[in-house]
């Protein structure tokens, strides 16, 4: 990495305003830092958004507290309502079907008043008697099995219907769960999605694919007004405190929106994440990468 921060043409602030409004996004100059567009562009470029009061005042800013969080994401945010469902009688060659066609990975089994029974996932179809995957065993294997796992394999790889082949014991979500909760259980239980329940009743289904989704649509806030360097500088600092001990060996300063940043870190992934809470701290125009790597003694 180079002492010369400019990492990539993507923008490092919130105050870069959408392409469409100001065409393409700001590249380096020539000496590796970001240079944006001035503020009365991106003022005009809003509809002069800081002249809109009723008797031609000024906007107040919309810049929230330094370390205030915006309200997390719930699962009633981005999950998907308009949900495929089957029933328990649904064949499994319709099933198969519907996953292919429609490109998802699990339907629900839910009853006539609604409510959820089961799901079945890719992972129930890949052992099927049709295509020749349904699970042997070895003669020794035969001898020590289990007679009722035996048995369930087998209606599971010759089952036709959706009640034969399902997962019963279902992890659901709720509409309030954060999307960090439900990332947790995703990431723990190795699951692709959830079904979204209102008591024991489907009210919708949130995928991983939900969640890129939302990463997609993020957009980070427009601000009406500059950032002061001071209010920049206490963001920067409180990020890069919250994230590494070694915070008191940092020194940082900001000046007209261009934030230099020196010291000693232990590694280069606690480098790389002081950048990155650099390049996601509101009002920071470019950044001066001068921290060192720590030697460590050899004993």
């Amino acid at each position: 990495m180079t002492t010369s921060c400019r990492r990539s043409p993507e923008p490092l602030s919130p105050h870069l305003l959408p392409s469409l409004a100001l065409g393409p996004s700001p590249v380096p100059d020539g000496d590796g830092h970001i240079t944006l567009l001035p503020w009365r562009l991106r003022r005009e470029s809003l509809g002069r958004s800081t002249q809109g009061g009723p008797h031609g005042e000024g906007c107040k800013s919309q810049l929230p507290p330094v370390g205030k969080a915006p309200p997390p994401l719930t699962v009633a945010d981005v999950m998907t309502r308009d949900v495929v469902s089957v029933s328990t009688a649904t064949p499994v060659s319709e099933i198969a079907g519907a996953l292919a066609g429609k490109r998802i990975s699990g339907v629900p089994v839910v009853g006539a008043d609604g409510s959820l029974l089961g799901i079945v996932s890719e992972g129930d179809l890949i052992r099927r008697a049709e295509i020749g995957t349904q699970r042997r065993r070895s003669r020794l294997a035969k001898v020590f099995a289990d007679i009722s796992a035996e048995a369930s394999d087998y209606v599971r790889a010759h089952g036709r219907k959706a009640r034969h082949v399902m997962t019963s014991q279902v992890v659901t979500a709720t509409e309030d769960m954060t999307l960090a909760d439900v990332a947790d259980v995703m990431e723990k239980r190795h699951l692709k999605r959830l079904p979204v329940v209102r008591g024991d009743v489907l009210v919708g289904i949130v995928s991983r694919s939900d969640l890129v989704k939302a990463v997609a649509r993020h957009r980070a806030p427009l601000f009406a007004d500059p950032l002061t360097d001071d209010i920049i500088l206490r963001d920067l600092m409180a990020r890069v405190k919250g994230l590494t001990p070694s915070h008191r060996l940092i020194h940082i300063s900001v000046h007209r929106g261009n934030a230099d940043i020196a010291g000693l870190v232990d590694s280069a992934a606690e480098r790389e994440a002081i950048l990155v809470a650099a390049e996601n701290t509101p009002g920071i125009r470019s950044i001066q990468d001068r921290m060192i790597l720590r030697r460590r003694s050899i004993s």
